[in-house]
């Protein structure tokens, strides 16, 4: 199996999971400098950086979901070769995790966009 398979395989699998993690943590970061009584001096627009961090985790996670797509397509039509059947059902289960950690970086993103910021 090429190694760029071999890559896509596992991006397609954790892609979006690391991508919803490092929302959450970054996320949590951003709201603890924004918020607490150092970063109110500091002047960081919250929802800007929340913003910018929601699409960039976004394109990531949805980028994972489509290589599972992708791959899946290509070993269903034999244009790859499936080895064991590892590549088929690691990109099976990389396109249900990729739609569950899609919908959950949809609602983080929503709720922190549109919820108050520093609510005391």
């Amino acid at each position: 199996m090429p190694r760029v398979v071999f890559a896509l395989q596992w991006y397609s699998l954790l892609g979006a999971p690391l991508a919803w993690a490092t929302q959450l943590v970054v996320g949590y970061f951003l709201t603890e400098a924004a918020c607490g009584p150092a970063g109110s001096r500091w002047g960081i627009a919250l929802h800007t950086w929340e913003g910018v961090l929601f699409a960039v985790t976004g394109i990531a996670a949805l980028g994972a979901w489509a290589s599972a797509a992708a791959l899946h397509r290509a070993i269903a039509r034999r244009e790859l070769p499936n080895p064991h059947d590892r590549a088929k059902f690691l990109s099976t289960v990389g396109i249900a995790v990729g739609a569950i950690f899609v919908a959950m970086i949809l609602y983080t993103g929503t709720g922190v966009l549109t919820l108050e910021e520093c609510a005391r």
